[in-house]
């Protein structure tokens, strides 16, 4: 008998879909209940998600694409890019979807493509039809607003024709020019009556941004992708190690518990480096990971957030902006306020307000209300403490 493999349940890469997607049921339902309402020949409105880094929107939206596959539907995922322009999202996923389905009455509507928009930033060849819809920048040569309009009424119809939906999977939305957004809302608005949606994840200022870019925006159905419940974050580390016959102290869970902290990310991360630490036991049915496991694994995990998580996102910040993020942490853990950050800074208002508006903008921080900030992920805080050798601030 060839000896069993070595292997580890748990991954903590950036996107990667974890072994067993916890604490996500409702937003899972939410597909299940839109599929239902289009393959009724009922409506049922586009969803955004929004949350920090790292809560797993990007594997949620990942999950979708292969649900509504297994549904015979027209559905593809794409991550927008700034000033990449919306057509080239869209092309990239009717390439992706078309490729997915082969012939059918779905792929025949790609060929309206042809004589409806040009363009050359995005095309592929896919039999029958060349697709080439990208129309370079946003800024320079925005998308007419009615033909994203024609383009989805026309998929639209004929997804309804099949009995099935189209739907476009949009990461990082919050990047989407405004323009763009708004001419995606106005589509989708359109196309209100057919089985055809998107599905938007973003930053948590995304219903802001949507909001801004037009008063459709209103129709969109939000939901916020949040911190796991304990149960959840339980569930997620046991059920990948019983596949393997390994079970956990209650010591242990109490610690993974505490050091995760209700983040995604840091689940895979704290529970990849701790099967580790216990001899990757995958090949040793009845294991109990104890305590010191974790206990031991507690190196590996703090250096993968300093050099893998924390050091990166400080490099992307400019010296001035620097400047801001270490203003932040001297003022405490979690929300602070942006009037205390620009005293601190010694600024005017306008100049520190062009600070963080560029750091909301590369995803470091955030305002979850009026005055107020936060980091994206838990811990920066703490770590620029250390970077800039700042002192703890008093409880």
């Amino acid at each position: 008998m060839p000896p069993a493999l070595r292997i580890n349940p748990y991954c903590a890469g950036a996107g990667t879909r974890p072994p067993l997607l916890a604490g996500r049921g409702r937003q899972l339902a939410q597909i299940d209940y839109l599929a239902g309402q289009f393959e009724s020949r009922r409506g049922a409105e586009s969803i955004a998600w929004y949350g920090l880094r790292g809560m797993g929107k990007t594997v949620l939206l990942r999950e979708v694409l292969d649900r509504l596959r297994d549904r015979g539907w027209l559905v593809g995922y794409h991550e927008v890019r700034r000033d990449a322009g919306i057509g080239g999202s869209i092309a990239a996923i009717l390439v992706q979807a078309h490729a997915a389905l082969g012939r059918g009455k779905l792929s025949s509507a790609l060929a309206w493509l042809r004589d409806q928009l040009g363009g050359a930033s995005v095309s592929a060849d896919l039999g029958e039809v060349t697709v080439r819809l990208g129309l370079g920048s946003s800024r320079t040569r925005p998308l007419p607003e009615d033909a994203l309009d024609g383009l989805l009424i026309r998929l639209g119809e004929a997804a309804a024709a099949a009995a099935v939906g189209a739907v476009f999977l949009l990461d990082e939305l919050q990047l989407m020019d405004r323009h763009d957004l708004s001419a995606l809302l106005h589509a989708a608005e359109a196309a209100k009556d057919l089985p055809l949606a998107f599905v938007g994840a973003g930053l948590p200022d995304l219903p802001g941004q949507l909001a801004a870019a037009g008063t459709y925006a209103e129709r969109l159905f939000y939901d916020r992708v949040d911190w796991l419940a304990e149960a959840d974050v339980i569930e997620a580390l046991i059920v990948p190690a019983h596949e393997f016959g390994v079970t956990y102290s209650d010591a242990a869970l109490d610690l993974l518990v505490a050091g995760v902290r209700a983040y995604p990310y840091f689940l895979q991360l704290y529970a990849e480096e701790t099967w580790k630490a216990a001899g990757t036991p995958s090949d040793r049915p009845g294991r109990v990971i104890e305590a010191r496991d974790v206990e031991a694994a507690l190196d590996a995990v703090e250096r993968r957030l300093e050099e893998g998580m924390y050091r990166i996102r400080l490099e992307k910040a400019s010296p001035s902006e620097q400047d801001y993020l270490r203003a932040m942490a001297t003022l405490g853990e979690g929300r602070v306020s942006s009037g205390d950050v620009t005293r601190l800074l010694g600024k005017s208002h306008q100049q520190a307000s062009s600070q963080r508006d560029r750091l909301i903008a590369k995803g470091l921080v955030y305002a979850p209300a009026h005055n107020a900030l936060e980091f994206t992920v838990p811990g920066f805080g703490g770590y620029l403490r250390r970077h800039f050798e700042i002192a703890a601030p008093e409880s």
